[in-house]
């Protein structure tokens, strides 16, 4: 475990990059310095001043002088500056973005990993129009260059380094596609896949306002939805700070409502009228016109078709389901081992219930097997929900009518779930 890190040390540095490509631009430039030493009472401050800064805000070498900060010139870009910064430190580090402002001392905070900073979950963002992945954003970072570095080097001892075999750059952005859809990367985002970090509390949220896109809101704004509305939240803001005060609470709201929804088609499609008025007539011949008994078996075929959804619609182990589909099939749970009928003969229906789940699993595992008796098994097995319908017409008739009705459905099922050579749809 990683010692903690007061970082109230008197050698805490703190990192700034001042970008600036129009003069109208200039407050999101400017802004941070107005209440930096309340968020870094006592930390080394070192701006790194952009070209464009000095040409579009000129006032910046005097703000920089107020608050006791040295500076140099660059010309680079955020990512590329991120990077020389972990190559060249040996000590932990602040990053901090200029469209910032503090209420409080982020000095006080103890900090206990390669990294941390305010996670921001995954959503669909309309500037880049990907999936933008979690990450740990970079508005207010906390770097231990040595732990980044040590914690790569063994995330990437598990892949060869070879020329077939290329890593990636974890502190750039990128784009790529997966699945159909694209996803974006944002600075650092790699990393914090790579190695995690520790998220911001609340309280450490609290501390501090960050004004999202600043130096790049020309290029954001037009392409929001809502960007008028987004202007008017930035601007009062900007006359009141003391709005800011937990803010992110409502920029959290604004990320989840993005959350991306990966709604599928259900592979069993809707039932047909006459599909309908079949599955009636079995059940009613099922459970012998028992209203109670019908009840079961529908939720009972509801759930295992629910199940098997889910189980359908993954790919790479992630259901393709949204969460309210996901959701409903629990939901059809509750119902039928709630209902009055299951309630009434658990002590028959629950072991029927755990031995249809103990063979589904095992046709999942066997049915793509290179074994082909595994794989004979596992089409058998997979209609494993008709054992609850079995042991229903034990129930409502006896022996005599659940051997009536176990070779109808087995028969009827085998039918509907194989071609005419028998050979599995």
């Amino acid at each position: 475990m990683a010692v903690a890190v007061v970082v109230g040390c008197s050698t805490m540095k703190v990192h700034l990059l001042c970008t600036c490509r129009k003069p109208e631009l200039a407050p999101f430039a400017e802004l941070v310095f107005k209440t930096l030493r309340i968020g870094f009472p006592t930390a080394d401050v070192l701006v790194h001043l952009n070209k464009d800064a000095l040409v579009n805000c000129p006032s910046l070498s005097s703000l920089c002088a107020v608050v006791g900060a040295d500076t140099c010139s660059e010309d680079t870009i955020h990512h590329s500056w991120i990077e020389r910064l972990i190559d060249a430190e040996q000590e932990p580090f602040w990053i901090c973005d200029t469209d910032i402002i503090f209420y409080d001392s982020i000095e006080k905070f103890n900090i206990y990993s390669a990294l941390a900073g305010w996670r921001i979950p995954e959503w669909q963002d309309e500037f880049s129009g990907a999936i933008t992945r979690a990450r740990l954003h970079t508005s207010l970072l906390y770097i231990n260059p040595v732990l980044v570095k040590e914690r790569l080097a063994a995330f990437r001892e598990v892949c060869p380094d070879t020329p077939f075999t290329p890593f990636c750059n974890t502190i750039y952005p990128l784009c790529l596609p997966f699945q159909n859809r694209m996803y974006f990367y944002d600075t650092c985002s790699l990393l914090y896949h790579a190695i995690g970090g520790q998220s911001f509390t609340a309280e450490q949220k609290d501390a501090f306002c960050h004004m999202n896109f600043g130096s790049i809101s020309d290029l954001v704004l037009p392409r929001l939805k809502d960007g008028d509305k987004m202007v008017a939240a930035r601007q009062a803001i900007m006359d009141k700070p003391e709005l800011g005060r937990g803010v992110w609470r409502q920029q959290m709201e604004y990320f989840e409502a993005r959350h991306p929804k990966f709604d599928a088609e259900l592979p069993i499609p809707p039932i047909t009228l006459e599909d309908a008025k079949s599955a009636k007539e079995w059940n009613i011949a099922l459970c012998k016109g028992d209203a109670a008994a019908m009840t079961s078996s529908d939720l009972w075929y509801q759930l295992c078709h629910g199940v098997d959804d889910i189980v359908d619609t993954m790919q790479d182990g992630r259901p393709k389901m949204s969460k309210a589909q996901i959701l409903s099939v629990f939901f059809k749970a509750m119902l039928f081992y709630n209902s009055p009928f299951y309630v009434a003969n658990q002590k028959f229906m629950f072991p029927t219930a755990i031995t249809s789940h103990n063979m589904f699993a095992d046709s999942m595992a066997w049915e793509n097997s290179s074994v082909r008796r595994h794989r004979m098994m596992a089409d058998v097995m997979r209609t494993c929900g008709n054992e609850m319908y079995f042991m229903i017409a034990l129930l409502k008739g006896g022996e005599s009518h659940m051997r009536e009705m176990s070779p109808k459905i087995r028969d009827r099922d085998f039918i509907g779930q194989h071609d005419s050579n028998d050979n599995p749809n």
